[in-house]
């Protein structure tokens, strides 16, 4: 799988003139491999959030959503921190959390059906339904705080 924040930035690179044709664009992206790594769901279509999100195979689960926009440097701050507590059981208890990114620009009619007015928004789901959200990048132990909460708030 690839790392969030090295997709992200990956789909920002053009190779220099002495490269071009010779580097395939997948070669330039860092590869981050783990054997915790929860689901990740990047760039995710409609179909996918409706399959992910609202209807999980595991309603118990939580699915942190993040709305965000290649332009949007906020976002680019906040998407190691997010692939990180997603990634690694330790940062949350042992619990699984899934990660599903939604890019406000491709994907505008989801981002208007949730309201979502200023980038990042990162909404918490479980069982299909919101159990909040917050707005803008916070730093990673706040991140933690928050989404140890949200686990906590949903059994």
């Amino acid at each position: 799988m690839y790392s969030l924040s090295a997709l992200r930035a990956a789909s920002r690179v053009r190779p220099s003139s002495t490269t071009r044709g010779l580097l395939n664009p997948t070669q330039s992206r860092n590869l981050h491999a783990s054997v915790r790594r929860r689901e990740h769901f990047l760039d995710a279509t409609p179909e996918v959030f409706e399959k992910q999100v609202l209807n999980p195979k595991d309603p118990n689960r939580l699915i942190l959503v993040d709305f965000y926009a290649d332009w949007c440097g906020p976002c680019k701050t906040l998407s190691p921190s997010l692939e990180k507590i997603t990634s690694d059981t330790t940062e949350t208890g042992g619990k699984e959390v899934d990660l599903v990114t939604i890019d406000t620009d491709v994907q505008a009619e989801l981002a208007q059906k949730y309201q979502i007015r200023s980038l990042p928004t990162v909404t918490a789901f479980k069982g299909g339904k919101p159990l909040g959200h917050f707005v803008g990048a916070i730093p990673p132990p706040q991140l933690k705080k928050v989404v140890n909460e949200w686990l906590d708030a949903s059994h």
